[in-house]
């Protein structure tokens, strides 16, 4: 095809301006096509006129890992509604999870504990349904939850914050909060915490002042969401 013996920066310039439709037409093709219209170059333009694709008009790519096609793809089903009908977990009481995903791990909170699974298995296979790890340290229902590349920070309706190594049983909580911490976030060295209290308190991450608060702000009436701007 006379199209691919183009320059390559040319002719990124030139899928760029193709809409999704016709790039995910032209990427069945052939394999060479399929080559060229996965790359993040061709989908950039498209993912910032999506929800939830971490591309921002102003700022960076907050997911540069995962491609931008499968985020653009993600983003559609979304908004259209169009989701597998497979029951990955079930409990015998009612549960108001919160659920995080990073990569192939899924963070479910069950009641005090958290509970990580794998989702295509060691040899990736089907959903595995035994927790690969468990972390624990509540002793009311967990709140709120929140992942870093080193650490998983909780909130739980006991007030306490508690910071776990993701990759050992290390973990250190306090008493952030006098009532339950509603909400949570983290990013780079601060946490950020909100609670029914009527406080939101930022906490620092570094090693030597863990558990350190930092600032807190007071409200009139109590913190229900909390988050850091990730262009910050």
């Amino acid at each position: 095809m006379f199209l691919f013996q183009l320059p390559d920066d040319v002719l990124y310039l030139i899928l760029s301006y193709l809409d999704y439709k016709s790039l995910c037409r032209l990427s069945q093709v052939c394999k060479r096509s399929h080559h060229f219209t996965v790359r993040d170059a061709v989908w950039r333009r498209i993912a910032k006129d999506f929800i939830n694709t971490g591309m921002t008009r102003q700022g960076p790519d907050l997911y540069p890992t995962i491609l931008l096609k499968d985020r653009v793809k993600i983003s559609q089903n979304w908004s259209r509604g169009v989701c597998r009908k497979d029951i990955l977990l079930k409990w015998k009481i009612n549960l108001l999870p919160w659920i995080q995903l990073d990569d192939d791990v899924l963070y479910l909170s069950q009641a005090a504990d958290i509970g990580a699974y794998h989702l295509r298995g060691a040899e990736g296979g089907r959903f595995q349904h035994n927790r690969v790890t468990v972390f624990s340290g509540h002793q009311e229902d967990v709140c709120r939850f929140t992942l870093t590349d080193t650490h998983l920070v909780s909130a739980g309706g006991d007030g306490k914050i508690i910071i776990h190594d993701r990759k050992s049983d290390y973990s250190v909580e306090y008493y952030g909060h006098n009532q339950e911490v509603n909400c949570i976030d983290c990013k780079g060295e601060l946490i950020i915490s909100g609670s029914r209290d009527r406080t939101a308190k930022i906490w620092a991450l570094r090693p030597n002042q863990l558990g350190k608060c930092l600032h807190t702000v007071p409200t009139y009436d109590r913190v229900w969401s909390v988050a850091i701007s990730p262009s910050l």
